[in-house]
């Protein structure tokens, strides 16, 4: 005789948990089977479908491309990037759609643009040469710089085109954070490098360090020209034909320890070999500006062009803001909507 089948509170429960993981795994591999094909729909906009197709092509940037393929084996950092990817897709086809409506639109003058940047470029065959390095076909480079073009046509001729600064909120913004606006403390300098070769035995390292010192010898001996001695030793090919001239540069420009040592020298003082990661410098320092605090004429023209930047970038991503609220957005992979979409 067949016995009846029973099932108790507690078995279920026990059991839940087991089914619960094998939906949720299941539809995870769906959803990576259903990202790898191309016709795969994975958003609208107003009615206007966006595939997987389309997000590749924007990933086939170079930048992103070296991106994307670096994560390949993080599927959750991937889709991070896959979603900002469709996110800026979709602000660009809204701000292309609002372009191509506005009274300003001109087609005949948005070629005429990039006709032009092509030929001040060497023109179409030096361009398409240049972009074969980078696998990308001139269609697609064409197609993606007169999208660029439209957009900041657009944003020049109906969002920022007239926004100004006023005197009372320039001297408001120094007001507020004037310590931005100072000069920084910089030093030009000279240096004579001394390479240490990658992997170095600790004898090629030892050699290097006494050729260093042997070189600073000669520097710092009464009537030297450093410049000459640059040009004579010195291992860094991007300076040594003038004379280790590095020019003038601010803190955060040198590795720590060239420019804590650099920093640290007197106007006219030769350093003793310093130790980086490219070998030894011997550091002249020339000349060295502290910080200057600024005065409100002296920074003013700086000022507006902070304010002005600021206030356009606000209204540009209010007018986004606009275009969104007005659009209806349709994300159909939740591992595809950005963070901020999310909110």
């Amino acid at each position: 005789m067949t016995r009846p089948l029973r099932i108790t509170f507690a078995g279920l429960a026990l059991a839940l948990p087991f089914f619960c993981v094998f939906l949720l795994n299941a539809a995870a591999d769906n959803s990576k089977a259903a990202l790898n094909d191309p016709k795969t729909v994975i958003a609208t906009v107003d009615g206007d479908k966006i595939t997987v197709a389309d997000l590749n092509a924007e990933l086939e940037q170079p930048q992103l491309k070296m991106l994307s393929e670096g994560l390949k084996d993080d599927p959750s950092a991937l889709n991070e990037v896959r979603a900002q990817v469709l996110s800026s897709k979709i602000t660009d086809d809204l701000l292309i759609k609002a372009a191509k409506s506005a009274p300003s639109y001109s087609q005949d003058e948005v070629r005429k643009s990039f006709d032009a940047f092509v030929a001040s470029r060497g023109g179409r065959e030096q361009a398409e040469a240049a972009l074969k390095n980078y696998g990308v076909s001139w269609k697609a480079f064409e197609d993606e710089t007169i999208k660029k073009m439209t957009i900041e046509r657009y944003i020049e001729e109906n969002i920022v085109k007239n926004i100004t600064v006023s005197d009372d909120e320039i001297k408001k913004a120094f007001e507020a954070n004037p310590e931005s606006y100072a000069a920084p403390e910089t030093v030009r300098a000279r240096h004579i490098l001394i390479s240490v070769p990658e992997g170095a035995t600790p004898e090629q390292a030892a050699a290097a360090k006494a050729k260093a010192e042997e070189v600073r010898a000669k520097a710092v001996a009464p009537g030297a020209d450093f410049g000459k001695l640059a040009q004579e030793y010195s291992d860094d090919q991007g300076s040594k034909e003038e004379g280790g001239n590095l020019g003038e540069f601010e803190r955060g420009m040198m590795v720590p320890e060239f420019e804590n040592a650099a920093f640290s020298l007197q106007v006219g003082e030769i350093s003793q070999p310093v130790k980086s990661d490219f070998g030894y410098h011997i550091i002249k320092v020339e000349a060295h500006t502290p910080s200057a605090k600024p005065s409100f004429d002296s920074a003013k023209d700086a000022v507006r062009e902070t304010v002005l930047a600021q206030k356009q970038e606000d209204a540009i991503e209010a007018r986004i803001e606009e275009l969104k609220k007005g659009a209806k957005i349709t994300y159909l992979f939740p591992e595809l909507q950005a963070a901020e979409q999310v909110r």
